[in-house]
């Protein structure tokens, strides 16, 4: 478990450390910030948080799937680090362009637009990368999975598969309403 939390962290600061350079290097290279950072925070939420919550659910519960099934083969070990160093990327990227635009009342800023779901998407994400990596590592070693095994894996895939519908739902009803207060009150 220790072992797999340092390979989790170290494979998102890597990524994270990409993304911040990325975006210093894309925001030196042409004068100007090039994400969709503006557009996300020019559009002011709408009230459809059920279309919000099906997009969202389509977008994840998919990538959740494709990785739960590649969590059984030997595919499911790099999924994962390739998802770790993706995810730290785009972390990385968006809070350089943060800083960039607003300042270090952006990094606050920022932060509270993560706010009601990063209390679910963190531990369901980690428990998620935990199950399939383990699975994948028994492939990888050439043992043979026991019942027992698959018991396992689809148990801590349920417990992920529930808190990350809980973030979803979060992202989808209650950060909208912290996300207009932010766009209303401070930019």
């Amino acid at each position: 478990m220790k072992r797999n939390l340092r390979l989790f962290l170290l494979l998102y600061l890597a990524g994270f450390g990409a993304g911040i350079l990325a975006a210093n290097l894309l925001t030196r290279k042409t004068g100007y910030q090039t994400s969709l950072l503006s557009v996300y925070l020019a559009g002011t939420p709408s009230g459809e948080n059920s279309l919000l919550f099906g997009n969202l659910l389509f977008r994840r519960g998919g990538f959740f799937f494709v990785g739960a099934v590649c969590g059984v083969t030997v595919l499911g070990f790099f999924l994962m680090s390739l998802s770790l160093l993706w995810e730290g990327f785009m972390g990385g990227n968006v809070m350089a362009l943060f800083l960039t635009e607003l300042g270090i009342k952006g990094m606050g800023i920022g932060m509270l637009c993560m706010f009601p779901q990063i209390l679910f998407y963190i531990p369901g994400w980690f428990l998620y990368f935990f199950a399939v990596m383990q699975m994948s590592q028994k492939s990888f070693a050439g043992r043979r999975r026991k019942k027992e095994d698959y018991q396992a894996y689809f148990f801590f895939l349920s417990m992920a598969g529930a808190l990350l519908i809980l973030g979803i739902w979060t992202e989808s009803y209650a950060n909208q309403k912290i996300l207009c207060y932010i766009l209303e009150n401070y930019l």
